[in-house]
């Protein structure tokens, strides 16, 4: 059986909790269309770095980042006031770029299997 880090347990605590958060509690409408893909912390659990996407392209990087930048603070108040941790981790949230690479492969291997059903 495979034990895990104390910092894998309190990452999905706050992924889960800032989840909700972005959905529910902050009241942002743009906060809605961003998704977190992953929470790594480090060893010390004093920073949590937060991936995410944006859902919607309408809505774009640069407004999800002055968005989610725009409620850190009310973030924090309520991930402070959920959960019982003995020190918060710093929050900084990064635009999950594998992402966008993973979607460019798929499209570019949809390129190559209609070149190749052509060929035929």
């Amino acid at each position: 059986m495979r034990r895990f880090a104390k910092s894998d347990k309190v990452a999905d605590l706050l992924r889960h909790a800032i989840s909700n958060a972005l959905l529910t509690e902050l009241g942002d409408e743009r906060l809605r269309w961003v998704t977190l893909t992953e929470v790594a912390l480090n060893r010390d659990l004093s920073l949590a770095k937060v991936y995410y996407t944006v859902l919607e392209p309408a809505l774009g990087r640069e407004s999800a980042a002055e968005a989610l930048a725009q409620n850190l603070k009310g973030l924090r108040r309520y991930l402070a006031g959920r959960l019982r941790l003995r020190q918060m981790p710093e929050i900084v949230f990064t635009y999950d770029e594998q992402q966008v690479q993973a979607r460019r492969i798929e499209e570019l291997l949809d390129g190559i299997r209609k070149e190749g059903g052509s060929d035929r």
